[in-house]
């Protein structure tokens, strides 16, 4: 595959990854700020949701898969400039996605299997395979050594 058509791929996936995480989360969000009994174990959508977070804490969960996931949106636009954060990405995520896999295997938790992981994991995948490989600067932002690290154009 050429560079070109695996950053095409990568731009693709990532706002699709994007938008259905704007989704998930801005109505996790809207649940636990208008705190509906829905999230509660046991309640219709607890599914949704982890396990009974305490006060701010489901807030403050989703608020920052919020904004990240407006922020892979906005690297969508020019991968190889947002190297570092795309790297990040991938690591961060395939961390959380392996440490949920143990938890998975809990009672009442099996879905996860089915959502919140294959979630994490498969973006960690798809960064890892179609994220930028070739040195080169862009004019804006930042250059991409193929080492995982960008360097601030001069």
């Amino acid at each position: 595959m050429t560079e070109e058509k695996r950053t095409g791929l990568l731009k693709v996936v990532l706002r699709a990854w994007s938008v259905g995480s704007i989704l998930i989360f801005g109505t996790i969000f809207t649940g636990y700020a208008i705190q509906t009994p829905g999230f509660r174990p046991g309640a219709e959508l607890h599914w949704l949701v982890w396990d009974d977070l305490p006060g701010h804490v489901g807030l403050m969960l989703s608020g920052i898969y919020l904004v990240w996931a407006v922020y892979t949106l906005v690297a969508a636009r020019r991968p190889a400039a947002y190297s570092s954060f795309l790297d990040f990405t991938m690591w961060v995520n395939l961390a959380h996605g392996l440490i949920m896999i143990p938890g998975a295997f809990e009672e009442h938790y099996h879905s996860k299997f089915l959502t919140d992981i294959p979630w994490v994991l498969l973006l960690s995948a798809a960064i890892y395979v179609l994220r930028p490989r070739v040195s080169g600067t862009d004019a804006d932002a930042a250059s991409y050594t193929g080492t995982g690290r960008s360097q601030v154009a001069r």
